[in-house]
């Protein structure tokens, strides 16, 4: 054998023993790949089978551990490339695939309001979405203590709130014993709390200068002029402390308003005629009644510090576009609204070029729910102001004005006559009852005030 045939040989050896050695490590490969991709069909089988355990205790076609087989089907699938493993379906397909409902908890406290509607008639739903007088609903013409017309009132009648004023305080404990046998009243009729609300302002207030025993506080523009808004914030929670003494719930203050007339009709209840002055102030006031304990109520939007005319007199109105009042009068309620302010009353003003039309504010769904709620995003709730007021009634009746100011976006209707409220009150069920207002309105309303509530 010549050397050139013994080295054709041993190329030929050293070629198969390379061979053999791609055979076996293409070999080990290959069966890596498998044993992975079969790993990754147990787990992806097995975290669906745990699933449906968890859920049914047996989710098998048969009752005895068979899984379908449109249930492991594709599950899981070796790429073209030799490794990466597709990832298991989400939880949420896999409870559709098995038919799992998954039904999510209702908070305990939305399912006591929940619970509390479903008790309630059409015409105790109605009657939910009215603040009043003591007078508008037991009919004398000054309530200064609570008895049997009391009783009789609130069974006929399942409003949500009174609002007290002035002449309704005679002593220090007669307006104790009058608002609390009001609220208890209410409890032992109806098994939940009403709202009690003034207007207390230092300078401008239901018990500040009525009883001996309540420091009056200084006005809202003294308290600006000091410069340091500490002041408001320590003055509006002495007012929560006395509120809360009395069985006040709701403070409908302060003034959120900014004074851009000399004579201002609403005087010293402003903090300022400077905007960024008036919307800070605006803020302390709102943190103190909430240290204190008490719901503010910011009135009354858009602003009335721009006005001669007494609403409670005669028609408002503003000349003021949106760019305009955005620039002035709508800070203090922005303020207002971030630091937490959990009301806010609507002006009988007519703003017709800021878009409320020929009607009041407080009838202008383009004021309340455009601005105020969707712009501005105001959550809490929305009362109109008193709509037997002369501003309000110049142009339109009680009943109609309740119809138009719910509608447009209040959840509280403000009355504070007997006339006016059973002409409101018989008007909203009228329209609840022709399909003008639906039910599901109301009830949305009526959980926003109950929400409210829980928060005292």
């Amino acid at each position: 054998m010549d050397k050139n045939s013994l080295d054709r040989r041993q190329i030929r050896h050293m070629r198969r023993v390379r061979n053999q050695i791609l055979c076996w490590v293409g070999l080990v490969i290959m069966i890596a790949i498998l044993g992975l991709g079969s790993y990754a069909i147990a787990d992806t089988l097995g975290r669906k089978l745990s699933a449906s355990a968890a859920g049914t205790g047996n989710n098998t076609q048969d009752g005895q551990g068979t899984v379908s087989a449109d249930e492991t089907e594709d599950e899981a699938q070796v790429s073209e490339n030799g490794g990466v493993i597709a990832a298991p379906d989400p939880i949420d397909e896999i409870i559709e695939e098995t038919g799992e409902q998954i039904t999510e908890e209702v908070p305990e406290e939305e399912q006591e309001i929940l619970d509390r509607l479903e008790g309630m008639s059409i015409e105790q739903k109605v009657d939910g979405l009215f603040i009043v007088s003591p007078e508008a609903i037991t009919g004398v013409a000054t309530a200064t203590m609570a008895g049997d017309g009391t009783r009789e009132a609130l069974n006929q009648y399942a409003v949500a709130g009174v609002v007290y004023s002035a002449k309704n305080v005679v002593a220090s404990e007669q307006f104790k014993d009058l608002v609390s046998t009001t609220k208890s009243m209410y409890r032992e009729i109806y098994n939940h709390d009403m709202l009690a609300l003034v207007d207390e302002e230092g300078g401008f207030a239901t018990l500040g200068g009525h009883i001996e025993e309540v420091d009056v506080q200084p006005s809202a523009r003294e308290l600006a002029e000091t410069g340091n808004r500490d002041n408001v914030t320590e003055s509006y929670e002495a007012i929560a402390s006395y509120l809360k003494e009395y069985g006040i719930d709701v403070n409908i203050a302060p003034q959120a308003a900014v004074k851009t007339v000399e004579n201002a009709f609403l005087a010293d209840r402003v903090f300022s005629d400077d905007a960024d002055i008036a919307a800070s102030m605006t803020a302390a006031a709102v943190e103190g009644l909430d240290k204190g304990g008490i719901l503010s109520c910011l009135a009354a939007f858009p602003g009335e510090g721009g006005t001669v005319n007494n609403p409670d007199v005669v028609g408002i109105n503003t000349e003021k576009n949106q760019e305009e009042l955005a620039e002035c009068e709508y800070k203090p309620f922005i303020s207002g609204i971030e630091a937490g302010a959990d009301m806010i009353m609507i002006s009988n003003i007519v703003a017709s070029n800021a878009g409320s039309g020929e009607d009041s504010c407080s009838m202008s769904e383009e004021i309340i729910t455009n601005v105020l709620r969707n712009e501005l995003g105001f959550e809490g709730v929305i009362v109109s102001a008193p709509l037997d007021q002369p501003a309000c009634t110049s142009s339109v009746t009680p009943g109609a004005a309740a119809i138009k100011s719910f509608i447009a976006g209040t959840d509280l209707i403000y009355v504070r006559s007997s006339i006016a409220f059973n002409e409101a009150r018989d008007a909203m069920l009228g329209a609840i009852e022709d399909g003008t207002i639906s039910e599901e309105l109301v009830n949305t309303a009526l959980k926003r005030i109950y929400m409210m509530e829980s928060n005292l």
